[in-house]
Parts: structure tokens; sequence; C-alpha cells
């Protein structure tokens, strides 16, 4: 079982997500903005963390959050899934090879709509590269 923090400002979305994840056994939290995320994650390190890359106060304060973590020494190891709509609003065909530390920080990533068995096999794919 894995504690995972999910940060989405779609609180329908987030609520779906953490249903979907306890139902397989995990443990879930939300933060609907990122403004604070940092400090939050802090206080309690989660096993994964689930973030959007697009929210209405900044386009891009998912990226840049996932960022800011891997600059943090306490949070930098923990795995992020990223969820995008961009491919859907904003075709840029992101693909697995378009991860990179610097410009995309994250372990791997999901579009929307989620496939919630797609998620939870990435969810078990980083918990167990992470432990491993």
């Amino acid at each position: 079982m894995a504690n995972i923090r999910i940060i989405d400002d779609d609180v329908e979305l987030t609520n779906t997500l953490s249903e979907v994840l306890e139902n397989g056994g995990h443990s879930t939290s939300v933060l609907n903005e990122t403004k604070g995320a940092v400090e939050n994650l802090l206080e309690s390190l989660p096993d994964l963390i689930i973030l959007d890359v697009m929210f209405p106060e900044d386009p891009s304060a998912g990226m840049e959050l996932a960022i800011e973590l891997r600059r943090n020494p306490q949070l930098k190891d923990i795995p992020v899934i990223m969820l995008t709509g961009v491919n859907e609003h904003f075709p840029m065909n992101f693909s697995e090879e378009d991860i990179d530390p610097e410009w995309l920080p994250v372990e791997r990533f999901i579009e929307k709509p989620i496939d919630f068995r797609e998620l939870l096999d990435l969810v078990s794919e980083c918990i167990s590269g992470a432990n491993g």
C-alpha cells in the first residue's frame, strides 16, 4: 500500500482518483492547488505524487512544481506521475521519450481522460521502481 498525494485543481477528478486508488489498496490525500504544495509534501512525505500539468492560476504550474520537487533534496526521489490534458487540448504528441530530468522531470505521464486500469498499473510500476 502506498501513500499517494494527488495535486490537481479538478475536485471531481481528484475525488474519483482517490476512490479508484483507495479501492486499489492505497491511501490518498489531495491538494487542489500548487501554492504551498512543497511545504505540505515536506510535512508528510508521500510514496508517490500524481500531479496535473495545468492550473487556473498558471497553465504551467504543474511543470514548475515538478521541477521544484526535483531540486528539493527531501522530495527529489519521490516518483511523480503527471496528468495531462495537453495532448487532448493542444496536441503536442508527448511520448515517454520526452521525459527528461530537467525539462519534464517526472517518471511517467498519463493523458486525460484517464484509463484507471492504466493509472493503477503505472502507480504499481512507479512504487516498485522507487522501492527496487
